[in-house]
């Protein structure tokens, strides 16, 4: 019994032994992983048993992102189990990368397959576009199936040049360039005896104010002889009308801004720059009659030296007085317009008057004018000039105000002018005497 176990053992183990050496070796493969141009695969190529695991990881260079593996996977990391054949593959990177035009600078931020570049201008330029046309900034980039080459181009920021011609000159920012966008503000400034004509360009704005684009802007102010023709409306002062405002050209020009008794125009209309107080509207110098805005000298009215229609026309010509100004509203017949002489300019014709019923008559916006008046009648125009406040020209094209000469009777640091809008005419308000009204000058012949 004992034997023939040992021999059925050993003939079990020489059966084994036979079995082992006929079993064939586990088959391998070959898993091959490159990188193409642009970035470095991470990861072991080599030979491998079926049914192994191996990752690779396709890592991109500076400029550029993964796109695919050559056999149109898009799985990064990638995870390969070997299977039944060779493997073969490179991993395909996009150089994606913008560069400058002299001007300005680009910053690259990357996230994944995105890039987002940002064109900043240096000073004195502004961008203009990227090289394939796009003017999106920051401009975002998602990678495709090709290299994506950019360039942001720069341009130098407009230069402007604002001049003044002979007998006077300019205010404002100083010439130079300046960026797209920025609001510039010009005021012309005639020499006493001149007023102000146009801009180079046919332009009558006064001040001008300029939106800066891409071209360069040259301007002059050109500047005339102050002349001015006067109109008889028939008024029973006989008084004559000026056609023009002070500092205009044209009747529909709106002509310069003055503080009520200053005699030149300037960039600021407030106490603080006015010829007679010390810095506030309770330090009057002149003109007051009350201890509690300042000096008292008791004076009411506009003496000669500080009257602007004198310094620029002579002692013929003066602001009118508060009762001048009530006789144009009484005796004529007024009627608002909207394009005064076909030139677009908002305001107030004054006829002399045809009929006694017309007198004193107002036809305001919307109202039907009579047709027996035309501009061939004699006539002055107000323009709505708005005024200034401040740094600012404010309602210009609503409303007009006009200084008298006189002061109001209660607030000695008001003067009385007259007020209109397209409803509304008033020749006795009362404002600040440091704010910029226009004037329109008349002749006295009695």
């Amino acid at each position: 019994m004992t034997k023939k176990l040992i021999l059925t053992m050993t003939l079990l183990a020489a059966v084994a032994t036979i079995f082992v050496a006929c079993k064939k070796d586990d088959p391998t493969y070959s898993v091959q992983v490159t990188a193409a141009q642009g970035g470095t695969v991470e990861g072991q190529s080599g030979e491998y048993k079926e049914g192994e695991t191996v990752v690779f990881k396709a890592i991109p260079a500076d400029g550029y992102c993964f796109s695919q593996w050559s056999d149109g996977q898009t799985n990064n990391p990638r995870t390969i189990t070997v299977f039944t054949s060779d493997i073969s593959l490179t991993a395909i990177f996009i150089g994606v990368s913008a560069t400058a035009t002299e001007g300005g600078t680009v910053e690259t931020q990357k996230d994944g397959q995105t890039f987002v570049f940002t064109a900043t201008p240096a000073d004195g330029y502004y961008f203009t576009q990227w090289s394939d046309g796009n003017t999106d900034n920051p401009r975002t980039i998602y990678i495709s199936a090709s290299d994506i080459t950019l360039e942001a181009q720069f341009a130098q920021n407009a230069l402007i040049t604002i001049t003044a011609g002979s007998n006077g000159t300019v205010s404002g920012p100083d010439n130079g360039r300046y960026a797209q966008g920025e609001t510039l503000t010009f005021t012309a400034i005639p020499a006493t005896g001149y007023c102000f004509s146009q801009w180079s360009d046919g332009n009558i704005d006064n001040p001008r104010e300029i939106t800066v684009g891409k071209d360069d802007i040259s301007l002059t102010a050109e500047f005339v002889t102050a002349t001015i023709a006067t109109v008889d409306l028939g008024l029973p002062s006989g008084n004559l009308w000026a056609t023009c405002n002070v500092g205009a050209a044209n009747p529909w020009n709106y002509g310069d801004y003055y503080a009520w008794g200053e005699t030149q125009t300037k960039d600021k209309y407030y106490w603080d720059t006015y010829k007679y107080c010390d810095g506030a509207y309770n330090s009057l110098t002149k003109y007051n009659y009350d201890a509690k805005y300042g000096t008292v000298d008791n004076k009411t009215t506009l003496e000669s030296s500080d009257d602007v229609a004198i310094a620029v026309f002579g002692a013929a010509y003066s602001i009118p007085t508060l009762a001048d100004w009530k006789e144009l509203a009484d005796e004529c017949y007024w009627v608002w317009t909207a394009d005064y002489n076909n030139r677009g300019v908002n305001g107030y014709v004054v006829y002399r008057a045809k009929a006694d019923a017309d007198k004193g008559a107002k036809v305001y916006e919307g109202d039907t004018p009579s047709a027996s008046y035309s501009n061939s009648d004699a006539h002055i125009f107000l323009p709505a000039a708005g005024y200034r406040y401040n740094s600012s020209l404010s309602y210009a094209g609503d409303l007009g105000n006009y200084w008298s000469s006189s002061l109001i009777e209660n607030s000695p640091y008001f003067a009385r002018y007259c007020y209109f809008d397209s409803d509304l005419v008033s020749p006795s308000n009362g404002l600040n005497r440091c704010c910029g009204f226009s004037v329109r000058p008349v002749r006295r012949t009695n």
